[in-house]
């Protein structure tokens, strides 16, 4: 099927208006895009400033760490103290080895 003389004159006289679609659609996509964008920027900001708990079953929530950042033994607790001469021997269930030579030495032979 040929193209006629008659579909170009049409064509021609059309192209403006396709043209002027075609960024009107462009634009509406890139405005989409934009606010989706700070959408996820103002959920991002929120989930900053808020403060989230803990799930239920997360066992590592109720961990606590024996020693402060700076490395310092805390405050001595009387309850910890009756814990521990409770419980003077670790856990069967987990077995500790301890390497008298742990990070002394560097293995640089690659």
């Amino acid at each position: 099927m040929a193209i006629q003389p008659i579909d170009l004159q049409t064509l021609y006289t059309q192209l403006d208006k396709i043209g002027k679609s075609q960024v009107q659609q462009q634009q509406a996509a890139q405005a989409a895009r934009d606010q989706d964008m700070a959408k996820n920027v103002q959920d991002a900001a929120e989930r900053l400033r808020t403060v989230h708990g803990t799930e239920a079953g997360d066992e590592s929530a109720g961990a606590v760490h024996e020693r402060g950042s700076s490395g310092e033994e805390p405050a001595p607790n009387p309850d910890k103290k009756q814990k521990d001469s409770q419980n003077d021997e670790p856990a069967p269930d987990k077995e500790i080895i301890q390497d008298p030579a742990l990070g002394k030495h560097i293995d640089i032979s690659g």
